[in-house]
């Protein structure tokens, strides 16, 4: 009898083995199904800009974005990295880790600070001032309640479709 016990075990080992897999697959699907079908994006519009710490070779621009949160739970926006390229070329590099919290239901303004090396800038801000079109890529990531949430976006803009 102990013969066939000890065969059991590793079969039994091996089957459980398949069921956790199984198990954890199934609540993979379930967590993305619950996400998709009640996890919203926030809505986030720009409300102010504004520049401190400058110098001559550089500033720190200031993006107050207005964040509505039209989820059923609190968003924690816990820490952001995001880069801007304008033309192909680096124009700011930035880490937040302030920590903010959007309430369910409700709208948030949350700072997004971006250093700015005018050296760097040059390029891009005299072809914006000269009406020229500029290519511009938003690339980084947000931590967001114990998510990381990453963002890419492309685009092209000039100073005539920034005037109101």
């Amino acid at each position: 009898m102990p013969a066939i016990i000890a065969m059991i075990n590793p079969v039994t080992e091996i089957c459980m083995k398949h069921i956790a897999v199984i198990i954890l697959m199934i609540f993979l699907g379930g967590c993305s199904y619950l996400q998709n079908r009640y996890a919203q994006k926030p809505e986030i519009d720009l409300a102010e800009i504004h520049f401190q710490d400058t110098t001559a070779l550089s500033t720190t621009m200031v993006f107050v974005l207005s964040v509505k949160n039209p989820n059923k739970i609190d968003l924690n926006v816990e820490e952001m990295t995001y880069e801007i390229q304008l033309d192909g070329k680096e124009f700011a590099k930035a880490r937040s880790d302030k920590k903010t919290k959007i309430p369910a239901g409700e709208t948030a303004k949350v700072e997004v600070p971006l250093p700015v090396n005018f050296l760097k800038a040059i390029g891009g801000i005299t072809k914006v001032l000269g009406g020229e079109d500029v290519g511009y890529q938003i690339e980084g990531s947000a931590k967001v309640s114990g998510f990381t949430i990453p963002f890419n976006e492309k685009g092209q803009f000039n100073m005539s479709g920034l005037k109101k």
